[in-house]
């Protein structure tokens, strides 16, 4: 008979005899495997904001990283090193790489200065958008965006919130 056994969040299956002579257990533990995540570079709508993009594609993957519960993958291994946030992505092409989730990015700026930033979290096996939200802020303010993009992201995969600041 097996058991499943639950200690400290451990599910534990244990190969039990039905009687209770000869007992004895010998656990299986299932190991955690982060989530494979590609982040290909934030887009920048114009020349003004590209370091900004790549900026705040950087702090994402570094806190999804962080996290431990991400595995972001490696930006020489993505197929597109870009995928527009108003488009469909190509799913063919980050399933070829294992991507479980996907975010793609854009950074714009408005006329009165501030920085837009928007994101869509997809997923490449079922073709879902599982997230997409924005931002809106002073420049200054591009850090705490990206921070707050990771916990969404964070969030939405594993069910538990965390802050990056």
């Amino acid at each position: 008979m097996i058991r499943l056994i639950v200690a400290a969040g451990i599910v534990i299956a244990a190969n039990m005899p039905a009687s209770a002579e000869g007992l004895r257990q010998q656990p299986v533990l299932r190991t955690y495997q982060p989530v494979r995540i590609a982040l290909p570079g934030f887009d920048a709508a114009g020349p003004s904001e590209v370091e900004q993009a790549k900026t705040i594609s950087h702090i994402i993957a570094s806190d999804l990283k962080q996290s431990s519960a991400f595995a972001p993958i490696n930006p020489a291994a993505l197929v597109e090193k870009s995928a527009g946030i108003d488009e469909v992505p190509k799913f063919a092409d980050w399933r070829a790489i294992n991507a479980e989730e996907l975010i793609v990015g854009r950074v714009t700026r408005q006329p009165d200065g501030r920085i837009k930033v928007e994101f869509r979290l997809w997923d490449p096996f079922s073709g879902y958008q599982l997230a997409g939200q924005q931002y809106t802020g002073i420049p200054d303010d591009l850090t705490r965006i990206a921070h707050m993009i990771s916990a969404d992201i964070h969030e939405r995969i594993t069910g538990k919130k965390r802050t990056f600041d």
